[in-house]
């Protein structure tokens, strides 16, 4: 009856399974896949924008446009990377035993009975036999290790016998790319920041959630430049960085899309990129006591009406909001209310909608700019991921172009005639056994030659 297994038993040997590598190989692949063709790190009105309502929920609940940092796909890798490494120290004991084990006695009717075979009937002596054997065979395969025998002479070629470590290389570099891609998941992130032309900022917003971190250094636009084909469509545009460390220029440089900056680990992605309203001459109406105030209003910027306790700020900005031209978005405070705004339209001063509440607004004159939109990364797994795959080309390399060869080779004296010396040469291979074999038949057409005659 079969002892029944305890929970940790169990476990160990579920981890251990090839049916559950195979599961999460998969199960990766179709992660990737949906990772490569559903756009990562959209925001969550991109993503409702785009898809149907109960798609976009979908999509969001699991995580899909930011697959590579959610929970569940850290625990795949994980899994995968623990059921690895239970594999390759199950089977290493059997390999190291393979390493360890030396042919300590070799009869000739064992080496008969290999595949490759060869015997060869020499009548020099087994001194003369010994020389030819070891110019011959060392030239062909390798140096002979020769075993002490009574009565024979018994030696062994081996090569490739470190060949069979590159299945282990091949499982370190999957694990060193498993590691890297948690190192990325855990401890990197992916956002964006928006940069006004002369402006300075070190926050960026995330992808996911309404998170914001701050960068260790400031990242300053010194300016932007767009150029357009004849049908107006953007040809390049470019935006020229300069680093703040510790508020001093360290690195000044112009990027554009697919030419990035990197410093301390974070890359810098020209991604985006539209109009902004430095500031907006505007005339507002009390409609209650009839007074008009006109002033300079700088975008973000919030300034009190006078004679009131109200404060106004211009919010957004579209360059051209509904094929009616260009809008100021502007948001009225007030003590002890909610804040209300409006969309002001700039070339329609008449329009009925330019107002906030009981004020009648206008928008006189505005001056625009450009902002740059860069996309901020850093995956401090990147180099981990890159030895992986360097370790993993070298391992599959080495394994697939290497073989482990083994030749054995006996000589005595012959069996009916004591003067004459008869020789047997077998080997074997773990791979290539094609290739193999034309060697093997090549080197005993050559002991032939130069062990039968005088």
């Amino acid at each position: 009856m079969r002892e029944k297994l305890g929970i940790g038993q169990q476990l160990y040997q579920a981890l251990a399974s090839m049916k559950l590598s195979v599961f999460i190989f998969l199960t990766l692949a179709a992660c990737s896949l949906v990772g490569t063709l559903l756009p990562q790190g959209i925001t969550e009105h991109e993503l409702h924008t785009r898809y149907a309502p109960s798609v976009a929920h979908l999509i969001e609940y699991l995580g899909l446009n930011d697959l590579y940092h959610t929970g569940w796909f850290r625990l795949l890798l994980l899994l995968l990377a623990v059921n690895l490494i239970i594999c390759t120290t199950q089977r290493l004991p059997k390999t190291m035993k393979q390493l360890k084990q030396r042919d300590d006695l070799i009869r000739p009717e064992k080496l008969t009975k290999f595949a490759h075979n060869q015997q060869i009937n020499s009548p020099l002596s087994l001194a003369e036999v010994e020389s030819r054997l070891a110019t011959v065979i060392s030239s062909e395969f390798g140096p002979i290790r020769r075993l002490e025998e009574s009565e024979a002479y018994v030696g062994i070629v081996e090569t490739g016998r470190w060949s069979r470590w590159m299945v282990y290389v091949v499982h370190l570099s999957v694990l060193l790319i498993l590691i890297g891609a948690l190192l990325g998941s855990l401890l990197g992130y992916k956002g964006y920041m928006n940069i006004a032309e002369g402006g300075t900022s070190q926050e960026v917003r995330l992808y996911r959630g309404n998170a914001s971190i701050t960068l260790p250094f400031k990242v300053r636009c010194d300016d932007f430049e767009v150029s357009y084909y004849d049908t107006g469509a953007p040809k390049e545009y470019r935006s020229d960085l300069t680093i703040l460390d510790d508020d001093e220029a360290v690195l000044s440089r112009a990027i554009i899309v697919n030419d990035p900056l990197s410093y301390r680990g974070v890359t810098l992605y020209q991604s985006s990129y539209g109009a902004i309203l430095k500031q907006a001459e505007v005339k507002l109406q009390n409609n209650d006591t009839g007074k008009t105030h006109q002033f300079i209003l700088s975008f973000g910027e919030t300034q009190s009406i006078p004679g009131s306790s109200d404060k106004v700020q211009i919010v957004d900005y579209q360059q051209n909001m509904g094929q009616f031209g260009p809008a100021v978005g502007i948001a009225l405070f007030r003590e002890g209310q909610e804040p209300v705004g409006s969309w002001i339209l700039v070339k329609m001063p008449q329009f009925h909608g330019n107002r906030i509440d009981n004020y009648k607004v206008n928008v006189i004159s505005t001056e625009d700019g450009y902002y740059t939109g860069l996309q901020v990364k850093k995956d401090p797994g990147v180099w981990v991921v890159y030895a992986g795959f360097i370790a993993m080309l070298l391992g599959i390399g080495m394994t697939y172009y290497t073989s482990h060869r083994k030749l054995w080779i006996w000589a005595g004296p012959a069996e009916f005639d004591q003067s004459s010396t008869r020789i047997i040469v077998a080997g074997r291979t773990n791979k290539n056994p094609i290739a193999f074999e034309s060697d093997f038949n090549q080197l005993c057409h050559r002991l032939q030659n130069d062990l039968e005659g005088v």
